[in-house]
């Protein structure tokens, strides 16, 4: 209503004025054709005829005039072009309120701005301190607006800017504590927000995952949204993601663990999903490096199993993202030059060179590369060496073999052609050792196919373990001391062979206990032996039995048989026992059968001695069953029960003075 009214009144100001500015133009235009003489179109009208005319017109404008004055509305003022300095109380509140209805900061703040220039006795003055005190609250409530928005200097200069000296002294009394108060909570709630979130951030970087969730969840007790919601949802899903993605970089280290080039490139794809976002990044970037690392550790490997294509191939294949790409290519330039010195040559080992020059001085393999430029150049002069003396010994004389041998041997072990240098000598004094004592076992050859051995042994014993025909000539003395081990032992063999076939197997084993274990024929002479001790064995077994059961009695025909049963099946005492066991289990059943007349319980006692194994067991057995059913006869079956009253069975009369007896 005071909007209405004061629009009302500012337009009914305004009116008089539009009025005479549509009037002048016309009094200016009357003046302007009355100093022109010129007859008018009316002159040729009659006079009553004229006055008809005008009148309808004027009639006819009248209403018109009066239609347009009523359908009109007042305008509505323009607030921004208004001259402040003279403009209106109700002017001044109206366009206030229209900046205020903006609702942000400076809007409202130039609203109060511009009633508070009336002064404190002005008429609108009760309605204009409503109305500030009305924008302050406003401003208060923009200001907790954006501290709940996360933008908490924006919320403390909002309120700072907010005009308490505009308001009366007793609601600047009671606004003023409020203002510094809540800035002070803002300021509080804020501090602790961001203790909070700090711990949190610390609890990630040390993996600490249950006490990043716990201080997480805390967050949701804060008096501000943006700590509440906004940070608490953003921080919640960064501690799951590190949770994630620390899970994801473990399972990672334990596919690059195994070692294969197909688990490795998939530990560096797990590696690299781990976004810059993570508190596992860093972590993920260490790790990256270490399979990049293992990667190269295994081209490596391979180069110095001198497998170079294999080598080259795992080299090409480290990621970018393990930031070893440039090593790795490095790796292939210097592994090509170790390949070319592989074969050295003058040639080889200058390519190689020129190879390992195109390392960079910041290249983690340029000292490697060095190293092996300084290896090569000095192999240069030592490929020289060697070819001579693979020149010198090319004629197989014991002189130049000699010779060849001095000239390799000045070859430095810092050299690349050293192993094959060391090659050489091995061959070439292998050839000097053989053309040197060949003829020596050619002797002792010679002795033996005359069938002397021993002095053919003393002669192949001046070769020694140091020489090329060390084995050969060992192989020689070993079969000729088996040769004259066996003529020596040979006829002692024999004979306790024909005394164990006579049966003497104690004066046989005696015998066959003289060859010595260094005799060839002393593993024959052991296998011999074992043999006799066993069949004396078995013979001494068999004619225990015999005496045990000589005696008679169960006990002793019982141990007869099982001692006879210890006999070994392929002895040739065994058959002798097979009858023994059968007829001695016989015989003690017959012993049972004949003590039943007497005990059943003796018989029992004397069957049950009968092993298992035995022929006569299972009737044994038998026997024992039907013994015991005499012993222990089954109890007697109860009579029946007679029920003296019962009348009828079968629709008869029972007579029971005189029962029938049952069956």
């Amino acid at each position: 209503m005071r909007k209405k009214t004061n629009l009302s009144l500012e337009r009914s100001l305004r009116e008089p004025n539009a009025a005479t500015q549509t009037t002048r133009p016309e009094e200016s235009s009357v003046a302007r054709r009355q100093q022109r003489p010129q007859r008018s179109w009316t002159s040729w009208l009659p006079g009553w005829q004229f006055w008809t005319l005008l009148f309808g017109v004027g009639t006819i404008g009248t209403a018109i005039t009066a239609s347009a004055l009523l359908l009109s509305l007042p305008s509505v003022p323009n607030c921004p072009r208004i001259f402040w300095p003279t403009a209106s109380a109700s002017m001044r509140l109206y366009c206030g309120q229209l900046a205020a209805n903006k609702k942000t900061v400076d809007d409202i703040l130039e609203a109060i701005a511009l009633v508070s220039e009336l002064p404190d006795d002005h008429g609108l003055r009760p309605t204009i301190n409503a109305q500030i005190e009305e924008w302050t609250q406003e401003l208060l409530d923009l200001a907790e607006t954006s501290f709940h928005e996360g933008r908490l200097t924006e919320a403390i200069d909002t309120a700072r800017r907010i005009p308490t000296h505009e308001l009366s002294e007793s609601a600047q009394g009671v606004i003023e504590p409020v203002i510094e108060q809540q800035i002070e909570d803002w300021k509080r709630i804020w501090t602790e927000a961001e203790d909070l979130y700090a711990e949190i951030e610390d609890h990630l970087q040390n993996r600490r995952w249950n006490l990043a969730f716990s201080a997480a969840t805390r967050l949701r007790s804060v008096q501000n949204h943006h700590w509440r919601v906004t940070k608490q949802e953003e921080i919640s899903q960064r501690v799951q993601q590190a949770r994630d993605d620390t899970n994801k970089l473990a399972n990672a280290r334990n596919l690059a663990n195994r070692r294969t080039m197909d688990d490795i490139l998939e530990a560096i794809s797990m590696a690299e999903g781990i976004g810059l976002d993570s508190f596992a990044y860093s972590s993920a970037q260490d790790a990256l490096k270490e399979f990049g690392r293992t990667m190269l550790d295994l081209a490596n490997a391979q180069l110095e199993a001198q497998n170079l294509t294999e080598a080259i191939t795992i080299a090409r294949r480290v990621p970018a993202s393990t930031q070893l790409k440039e090593e790795a290519n490095d790796f292939v330039v210097l592994a090509r030059g170790e390949f070319m010195a592989w074969q050295p040559s003058v040639r080889n080992l200058e390519n190689a060179i020129a190879q390992a020059q195109r390392i960079p001085l910041d290249s983690p393999l340029y000292s490697r590369a060095q190293t092996r430029i300084r290896q090569w150049q000095g192999a240069i002069d030592q490929v020289a060496v060697l070819e001579r003396a693979r020149n010198t010994a090319r004629t197989g004389s014991t002189a130049d073999l000699t010779t060849a041998i001095s000239q390799a041997e000045l070859i430095s072990n810092s050299t690349p052609v050293y192993d094959q240098a060391q090659e050489e000598i091995d061959r070439w004094r292998t050839q000097l050792q053989t053309r040197q004592d060949r003829p020596i076992l050619q002797r002792a050859e010679t002795l033996a196919r005359q069938g002397n051995y021993q002095q053919a042994i003393a002669q192949a014993q001046q070769i020694s373990s140091s020489r090329a025909l060390y084995n050969d000539a060992q192989a020689q003395i070993n079969r000729w001391q088996q040769t004259i081990s066996e003529q020596r032992d040979r006829p002692i063999f024999n004979r306790a062979e024909r005394q164990a076939n006579a049966g003497n197997l104690r004066e046989a084993i005696a015998t066959a206990q003289q060859i010595p274990s260094s005799s060839a024929l002393s593993g024959e002479a052991q296998t011999a032996i074992a043999r006799w001790n066993s069949a004396q064995r078995d013979r001494d077994l068999l004619d225990q039995a015999y005496r045990l059961a000589d005696n008679g009695s169960a006990e002793s025909l019982e141990s007869a048989i099982r001692t006879a049963n210890s006999i070994t099946n392929y002895s040739g005492q065994r058959p002798d026992a097979d009858v023994l066991i059968r007829n001695l289990s016989w015989e003690l059943l017959e012993l049972a059968q004949s003590r039943a007349w007497s005990s059943l319980s003796a018989a029992i006692e004397t069957a049950e001695r009968i092993p298992r194994f035995t022929e006569a067991h299972s009737e044994a057995q038998r026997l024992i069953r039907d013994w015991n059913a005499q012993l222990n006869p089954p109890p007697p079956a109860p009579e029946p029960e007679i029920d003296l009253d019962r009348k009828f069975e079968d629709g008869v009369p029972i007579d029971w003075g005189n029962p029938i007896p049952s069956d």
